[in-house]
């Protein structure tokens, strides 16, 4: 069981130990990068299914001129930036939807202070277990 379960219990900090309280604000966020690239490609993927859909339609006595490729091409200029800003929407709603859920916490900030004989980076020897010798410095 951790030291969160029961603040009650925690351990007493240092007596060269400083402590500070902060209010935290604790939320998740969505990635707008992610949604972004996300709804982009499926804009695409809309684009291949509706242009493949209605690439053999009868026209009439029109000639047909434009290829698959170059349609696909087109119209996935517009499929892919409508894709990306549905995409962006949809991560701003859910941003708001997150942050109305946010947990105001108080979070506790513990600075210790080394003492003043031990020097950051440098080790004390003491010897080894079996009475050693001691090197000096």
């Amino acid at each position: 069981m951790s030291n969160t379960d029961r603040p009650d219990e925690r351990p007493a900090p240092a007596p060269n130990a400083v402590t500070s309280s902060d209010e935290v604000t604790i939320r998740r966020a969505p990635k707008f990068g992610v949604f972004i690239v996300g709804g982009a490609l499926l804009g695409f993927v809309a684009t291949l299914i509706v242009v493949s859909l209605t690439m053999n339609i009868d026209r009439g006595d029109q000639q047909e001129t434009a290829s698959f490729g170059s349609l696909v091409g087109y119209f996935s200029l517009w499929g892919v930036t409508i894709g990306a800003f549905v995409g962006a929407v949809v991560a701003v709603v859910l941003d708001r939807v997150f942050a109305r859920r946010a947990a105001r916490l108080t979070a506790e900030r513990v600075e210790v202070e080394l003492p003043p004989e031990t020097v950051e980076g440098e080790i004390e020897d003491h010897g080894d277990a079996a009475g050693g010798s001691d090197r000096t410095r």
